[in-house]
This record gives C-alpha cells, sequence and structure tokens, in this order.
C-alpha cells in the first residue's frame, strides 16, 4: 500500500530551511508565494495605519495598531499551519492561467500608471 507523504506546512518547510535541509522546488516555490502573500497584508496594514495618523482619525478596528499587530499574528499562525500551496490557494496559483492572465494585466496597468507618473 503506497501513501501520499503528508506536504509540509509553511512552518516546517522555513524550519527545514534554516536547519540547512533543501526542501523540495514546489515547497520552496509555493512557500515564497506565500510569503510575499504576507508581506503584502503587512504592507497593506502599514498603509491603512499611516492614512489613519496623516487624517488625524482615532484608532478603531483597522486603523488600530493593536488590531492590525494581533491580525498580523493571526493570519501568520494560519499561514505557517499551512502547506503553502493550499494558503495561496488556486486563485493566486502561479500554475493556474487565469491567475497568470491577471497578473500580466495588473503589471501593463502598474507599468503605465509607473511610466504616466514620471
Amino acid at each position: 500500500m503506497s501513501t501520499t507523504p503528508t506536504p509540509l506546512n509553511l512552518g516546517q518547510i522555513i524550519a527545514a530551511v534554516r536547519d540547512g535541509e533543501r526542501p523540495s522546488y514546489e515547497d520552496l516555490r509555493y512557500a515564497i508565494c506565500a510569503m510575499d502573500a504576507l508581506a503584502t497584508f503587512n504592507r497593506s496594514a502599514f498603509i491603512k495605519l499611516a492614512e489613519a495618523e496623516k487624517e488625524g482619525r482615532k484608532p478603531f478596528l483597522v486603523t488600530s495598531a493593536q488590531w492590525q499587530f494581533e491580525e498580523s499574528f493571526r493570519r501568520a499562525q494560519r499561514a505557517m499551519a499551512k502547506p503553502p500551496k493550499e494558503y495561496v490557494g488556486w486563485n493566486n496559483d502561479p500554475d493556474n492561467p487565469e491567475f497568470l492572465a491577471r497578473r500580466k494585466q495588473a503589471l501593463r496597468f502598474a507599468e503605465r500608471f509607473m511610466g504616466a507618473a514620471t
């Protein structure tokens, strides 16, 4: 009876790399995507906090540093406990042709926007 090995979760992949192991290319590929998603969420949180502070708004939910801190911790816990491919999901999977088409379109838009800004 052959069983498929359980995929490593993001926390296990990071620990394996730090312990000198060499996770598979696929594990590392999706780990990068998952870490990029976490970084994007955190960057968005900082922007919300900065905008609220700049506008003098009182801290409330997403404009509260405490709320953002707790949400960032919860998000990281969820990500670390799942295989990165599962955390990333099909809608953001680099093997999904629809995702690649959306990404290409977004990059073209950003390029036009950035070109217009200079």
